[in-house]
């Protein structure tokens, strides 16, 4: 018989969303718990870039002092595009954010740090009067049902979730699908593993119902929470509309304006960013022009690092571009997705 539980509110993933979240509540001494189906290895950040907003909530946590050590700091934007004879010139420079706006600017830190930053600000809020925030990794929700006539009592827990407790060899990602490398498990463009997680772990039936006042979704893309919510709740629009590779990269290049961030648009071959990071890493943002997309869907097989990497290299020409070292390789889906009915979404990704 599974064991049983309550807490105030259950936070479903372990980002930086869902860890912010925790946060203010472990300051507010509500008693929360945080399940997230990864171990805690991050291994390829994607929730990278923090905005000045970002960061001003982070220091009225006492939380940006570290990363605004640690992380790289974006000063100015160049923007780049054709000119007459159709090869990419620099028409514009300007300060990344408006002078005055914020004594922050936008900054870049692996997501793994923002995530440690967090959490050694959760276990500072602890007290005797404020309740240690459980965090559970390789823990995964299997179902959830919601009393819809205990809901507006105070005193009542409305929501139950069954938790599935699994091993760290069932919870730690395969960072290979098919040809394709490390990140794309983090991807819009994989397919989400909860069922195949499920059914690895089904034998062994670790479980735990939770009751909960509250049940928060911070669980990404392929939100759990979103989905087992069903009719109502669905993304709205199109699957995408463009097909963006990601590529963390030491460069080797004559492109002047690689250590800044820059837009740079060219004549035919699409459009790309380049984000300077900390580690003389950079993030290249390339559209991927010569892949299509079928039925909204677009073919994974076909996105390799070695075609993101051309991609790049026809955006910027004349200059050249290579590399000695990639930090990691994902491909990221854009499109208009609204959710319907009264529903906050968190997002982690930048």
């Amino acid at each position: 018989m599974a064991r049983t539980s309550q807490v105030d509110v259950l936070i479903v993933g372990a980002g930086p969303s869902g860890l912010m979240l925790a946060l203010w509540l472990a300051r507010l001494g509500v008693k929360t718990r945080v399940v997230d189906k990864r171990t805690d290895k991050v291994i390829s950040g994607q929730a990278d870039g923090l905005q000045i907003r970002t960061l001003e909530i982070l220091d009225s946590f006492g939380v940006a002092d570290r990363v605004w050590k640690e992380a790289n700091h974006m000063m100015e934007v160049s923007f780049w595009s054709p000119d007459e004879h159709g090869q990419i010139h620099r028409r514009d420079r300007k300060p990344d954010v408006k002078p005055g706006l914020s004594r922050f600017t936008q900054c870049v830190l692996h997501q793994g740090r923002i995530e440690t930053f967090l959490l050694d600000a959760i276990r500072a809020s602890e007290s005797p009067r404020h309740p240690r925030v459980c965090i559970d990794r390789a823990t995964i929700p299997t179902s959830l049902a919601l009393d819809d006539e205990a809901a507006e009592d105070e005193d009542a827990y409305p929501v139950e979730v069954t938790l599935r407790h699994l091993s760290e060899d069932e919870a730690t990602p395969t960072q290979r699908l098919g040809n394709l490398s490390d990140g794309m498990y983090r991807s819009n463009l994989a397919k989400d593993d909860t069922d195949s997680l499920l059914e690895r772990s089904n034998g062994k039936r670790r479980e735990e119902l939770v009751r909960a006042k509250y049940v928060v979704g911070c669980d990404g893309a392929h939100s759990w929470v979103r989905k087992t919510l069903g009719e109502g709740y669905e993304m709205l629009g199109e699957s995408m509309d463009a097909i963006w590779g990601v590529l963390d990269i030491v460069p080797i290049t004559d492109f002047p304006d690689i250590r800044n961030r820059c837009i740079v648009h060219s004549a035919e071959a699409g459009n790309l960013m380049v984000i300077p990071r900390e580690n003389r890493l950079v993030r290249l943002y390339i559209q991927l022009k010569q892949v299509s997309c079928e039925n909204g869907r677009a073919d994974r097989s076909r996105i390799t690092p070695e075609v993101i990497i051309e991609s790049a290299r026809r955006i910027l020409s004349p200059y050249n571009l290579g590399y000695h070292y990639i930090d990691c390789k994902r491909r990221h889906a854009g499109g208009p997705h609204i959710k319907s009915a009264n529903v906050v979404a968190t997002v982690s990704a930048s």
